[in-house]
């Protein structure tokens, strides 16, 4: 054999296996070998695009979850969206659009969020730009306390700004599939937008709501011309608010406010809040924070400065931890400690050993021994 054809024979022999293949010799569970053929089944909560909208500056994605996802979610609440961008797994979590499988009909049905782009959002640009039929992603299961009660009211109120009109546009079309234009409960509904009109992906479906449901009434606010939406003008725009049972989605200033006017009011936001439990405090100086972070019996040791969340110096030494929205909302990377003290960034909140800590927005205050993830 001569030294060229040696030469081909040993660069196909060397060659990289493609993904599949390479996914073939290495050990691996029965349902990993089910991914590999069905990429919707695996060990993460896995969907797949059906449809993409862009209209008036938001993405709408319809996404058909695969059969990890169990059990459907109440009218208000948001899911997780997971994307591996620039080798890395990004999460972020976004309200879900669509009304829940009516009374009796089965399993859930496709699921839609809408998406308007932040500056320098990671996700939402890359959605917006970059989503295509037929992609796979991971999700969470639905989540959050945003979401209406039962028995359902008799009066509502909704107050939504901006891209906060999207959890609301789910209860809305719940109360739409679920309630003939004669049972629906009596629902006021101010949006505030810099514009005359909701969003463009809403604004035809809300007056075509408006005009065949008469206990249904919407009023706009044009920030641009009439300054920014306050407690006072959801007061004087409907008197017997205190008389509603009332839900606000938008900016925290507003949100604020209206919980000052309406104590009892459901508020959603689109940034973290506060901790769950542990003894709340004002927020920390990260100068003060840091220490060493051991994981588990793994025998793996990294350091974390006060502004380096657990997670964030988990990935950096190859620990894989398990997680979420990477935002402090969805609690997929609660872990339980068992030594040392860990300091939640949002609000101070510290927690100890047997306690249970966010990993992807705390980090240690000195030595942390976490319990295997």
């Amino acid at each position: 054999m001569n030294k060229e054809r040696l030469g081909k024979v040993v660069a196909r022999a060397t060659k990289p296996l493609t993904p599949a293949l390479r996914k073939l010799t290495t050990p691996l569970t029965p349902t990993d070998y089910a991914g590999i053929f069905d990429p919707l089944r695996g060990r993460e909560v896995r969907g797949r695009v059906m449809a993409v909208s862009r209209d008036g500056g938001y993405t709408t994605l319809t996404i058909s979850p695969g059969p990890g996802m169990t059990g459907g979610f109440h009218a208000g609440q948001f899911i997780g969206l997971g994307l591996e961008i620039d080798g890395r797994w990004r999460w972020r979590c976004y309200s879900l659009t669509n009304a829940p499988v009516r009374s009796g009909h089965g399993r859930t049905r496709s699921l839609t969020v809408t998406v308007k782009p932040v500056p320098g959002g990671t996700v939402s640009g890359h959605l917006a730009e970059h989503a295509g039929i037929g992609q796979i992603i991971r999700l969470t299961a639905p989540g959050g306390d945003f979401h209406l009660p039962s028995p359902l009211p008799d009066r509502l109120l909704f107050i939504t700004a901006g891209a906060g009109i999207t959890p609301v546009m789910s209860m809305l079309r719940w109360l739409r599939e679920e309630h003939t234009p004669d049972t629906w409960p009596d629902v006021v509904h101010i949006h505030s937008e810099r514009g005359p009109r909701p969003p463009e992906p809403f604004a035809d479906e809300l007056a075509a709501l408006g005009a065949g449901t008469s206990s249904y009434r919407l009023v706009t606010w044009d920030s641009s011309r009439q300054g920014r939406l306050a407690a006072h003008d959801v007061s004087e725009t409907v008197p017997d608010w205190g008389d509603r049972t009332a839900f606000a989605c938008g900016p925290g200033p507003l949100l604020e406010a209206l919980t000052e006017m309406i104590p009892d009011i459901h508020t959603e936001t689109f940034h973290a809040q506060g901790a769950a439990s542990g003894n709340a405090g004002t927020s920390p100086d990260p100068a003060d924070l840091g220490g060493e972070i051991e994981f588990g019996d793994s025998g793996v040791t990294t350091t974390s400065t006060g502004s380096t969340t657990i997670l964030d110096a988990a990935e950096s030494c190859g620990v894989s931890l398990v997680h979420g929205c990477r935002m402090g909302i969805c609690r997929t990377c609660v872990t339980p400690i068992t030594d040392g003290t860990a300091v939640d960034l949002r609000d101070g909140a510290t927690y100890g050993p047997g306690e249970q800590v966010r990993t992807c927005c705390s980090v240690p205050s000195g030595y942390l021994h976490l319990a295997s993830n």
